[in-house]
């Protein structure tokens, strides 16, 4: 496997979601146009911005979570191969995307931004580095799958999307804290999720 050359750590999650809001003017904005602002090589800070993106209020619109969850797996497994920059197909990434909508969901993840950025500690960086860093990976890629299926209920993604996006700001910031956070949120849901079916059935 080649490892993968590690992208410049943003100086804060609220700088780099600020870096795809909508210029004025802008009617709509394409998937090419949101990586083009993030970058080819920054693929957790890509897979951070889609996961929040899912936490927001976007989660709702019919069938872009199982789009969402397609661009995921693409980029998930191309940090698990090893690849040097991000590919998707042209297709995926001339998906376009409301500017107004973008702006909205953006608005509803400024406190969330604004406490991660606050509570960045740079701890337990072994986990975010390779070989170890590959198990976020293989998470975030599980989490996705469970997507499309869920897709036609309303918010239904939003859950499995927190945990998610733990794990990649803390693949992005170089943050074991959040990467155990993220482990630990997606375990205890996998856990009440469990224990709620086994009541019904």
């Amino acid at each position: 496997m080649v490892k993968s050359p590690e992208p410049e750590v943003p100086p804060t999650l609220t700088t780099l979601l600020a870096s795809i809001r909508p210029s004025e003017g802008e009617e709509t904005l394409s998937l090419r146009d949101i990586l083009s602002r993030i970058g080819t090589r920054s693929f957790a800070a890509t897979l951070l911005v889609l996961g929040l993106l899912m936490v927001s209020p976007l989660s709702a619109i019919p069938f872009l979570p199982s789009l969402v969850a397609v661009v995921i797996l693409l980029i998930a497994g191309q940090a698990v191969m090893g690849r040097h920059h991000l590919w998707l197909p042209d297709t995926i990434m001339r998906r376009r995307i409301s500017a107004s909508k973008l702006v909205r969901a953006l608005d509803s993840l400024e406190r969330p931004a604004a406490w991660i950025d606050a509570h960045r500690s740079g701890r337990w960086t072994a986990l975010t580095r390779q070989p170890i860093s590959l198990l976020a990976y293989l998470v975030i890629i599980a989490v996705a799958l469970t997507w499309p299926p869920l897709s036609l209920v309303p918010f239904s993604t939003t859950l499995s999307a927190v945990g998610l996006s733990l794990l990649a700001a803390g693949q992005t910031l170089r943050d074991g804290i959040f990467v155990m956070l993220g482990y630990t949120y997606l375990g205890l849901l996998v856990t009440g999720v469990s224990v709620a079916l086994a009541r019904v059935f």
